[in-house]
């Protein structure tokens, strides 16, 4: 054996499998980043969400009560509640942000009844309320 082929066995077996401080730091900086961003996006894309699941449920919850008026010689039910269980499973009178559904017969009025949510902040009668008459079903706002 030659004194190259000693040294290199020799450095074989003392080197350490593994990865350098250095190489590990780069990978723990990629992650906190791609982390960084995903907190930044996640939560307005949950919102968004929430806002087209209480405007599908909302829809729903319009053809339940068509559904009702239909059976029932063209009258309003007096509460969202009328309708659980025949028309609507348990909870389906609540929105995606935990708020139960603003429901108020209008008989005589332009429409038979009112359809709301009170959306993302939890308020009735502010900016961002949803209306069954007047939301726009493919839009997130």
């Amino acid at each position: 054996m030659t004194t190259l082929d000693a040294q290199l066995t020799r450095n074989a077996r003392f080197a350490r499998p593994g990865f350098s401080l250095i190489e590990l730091t780069a990978v723990l900086v990629i992650l906190g980043l791609l982390m960084a961003g995903a907190a930044v996006a996640v939560p307005s894309q949950i919102k968004k969400a929430r806002i087209r699941t209480t405007k599908n449920s909302m829809m729903v919850i319009k053809t339940q009560i068509e559904s009702y008026r239909a059976e029932n010689a063209g009258d309003a039910p007096a509460t969202l509640a009328m309708l659980i269980p025949s028309f609507m499973e348990e909870g389906s009178d609540f929105d995606s942000f935990k708020e139960q559904f603003y429901y108020l017969p209008t008989p005589g009025g332009t429409r038979e009844y009112e359809l709301r949510s009170a959306g993302p902040d939890k308020e009735m009668g502010t900016e961002d309320d949803i209306n069954v008459w007047t939301m726009d079903v493919n839009s997130s706002n």
